[in-house]
């Protein structure tokens, strides 16, 4: 797929002329680049050359209405993190349930307030933005984390993927099973840095709860046996509590003090209050020592 250099490309899909020009207009004079589409799968064909920021979706369209075609966007990978905001004459609560849950971030009112429209669009511009970057430092790092909506897994990292490929999650019972037990254990709204034991899997493997990403959207890492492993045992060897036996883990695998914080959702200042009593159990002056020592521990094991 291609891009445009621009403030931000945003694509209108609607079969009303009239609702276009008044969006065109107004779009283009705050510096947006605007893409017309006037029913769903045009909307899905010009996906398919460019990349926009975000989508005007018209709900009501004929052909292809805009829930079926926010889907489609949605089952695209690339754009599993596209910001669709809906437009319509409907208010009743099922259309707004069906617009989110089909994979909209909001929903507007036809006829629409352009002052409201535009503050909107500048808000889920920023928010798309820092997500993708955040994604992005995720990936970068190694961390098998992956996103949760109520309608299953949003994202993934590269590294959630290989761990989830061991359990072979494109299995449909796998994947319904998978699903269930999140959905079941968010339904409950877990604390922060809580976890799961996922169960009934061909391996074990443990999800932490990191937060919301954005609204109704989950932030979770991904644990498999080895590093549950790991972390237990350093846990037990060196008296550390399990935020420490965290941060001692990754601080083995050669991350900086900023990459912890990412990857543990804590701020850089909190990882260093913890590597001072990791140091101090350890009896070692440093972060070298301290790795030292914890692989030479790996070693006698």
């Amino acid at each position: 797929m291609s891009t445009i250099d621009t403030k931000g490309i945003v694509l209108v899909v609607d079969d009303s002329a009239e609702s276009v020009g008044m969006l065109n207009a107004a779009l283009v004079e705050q510096g947006y680049t605007v893409l017309i589409a006037m029913d769903g799968q045009q909307a899905i064909n010009i996906t398919e050359r460019i990349t926009p920021d975000l989508v005007l979706m018209d709900a009501l369209m004929p052909n292809m209405n805009g829930f079926e075609a926010c889907q489609l966007l949605k089952d695209n990978d690339e754009l599993s993190d596209l910001p669709i905001i809906f437009m319509t004459g409907l208010s009743d609560s099922e259309s707004v349930i069906k617009g989110l849950e089909s994979g909209g971030v909001d929903y507007l009112n036809k006829p629409i307030k352009l002052d409201e429209l535009l503050a909107r669009i500048k808000v889920h511009l920023t928010n798309a933005r820092l997500t993708r970057s955040v994604r992005g430092a995720l990936d970068e790092i190694g961390q098998a984390t992956l996103t949760f909506t109520s309608g299953g897994i949003a994202w993934m990292s590269s590294k959630a993927k290989q761990v989830l490929n061991t359990i072979d999650i494109d299995n449909t019972e796998v994947n319904s099973n998978f699903t269930k037990q999140i959905q079941r254990w968010l339904s409950h709204s877990p604390r922060k840095h809580s976890s799961l034991n996922l169960q009934q899997l061909s391996k074990p493997l443990q999800l932490k709860y990191l937060g919301q990403s954005s609204p109704g959207e989950h932030l979770l890492r991904l644990l498999n046996n080895d590093e549950q492993s790991i972390r237990e045992s350093l846990r037990q060897r060196f008296k550390l509590t399990e935020r420490e036996s965290e941060v001692t883990f990754w601080l083995t695998k050669g991350k900086t003090n900023r990459e912890i914080a990412q990857i543990l959702t804590m701020s850089p200042r909190t990882v260093n209050k913890h590597l001072e009593a990791i140091f101090q159990k350890l009896e070692v002056d440093n972060r070298t020592s301290a790795t030292a020592l914890c692989l030479e521990y790996f070693n006698d094991h």
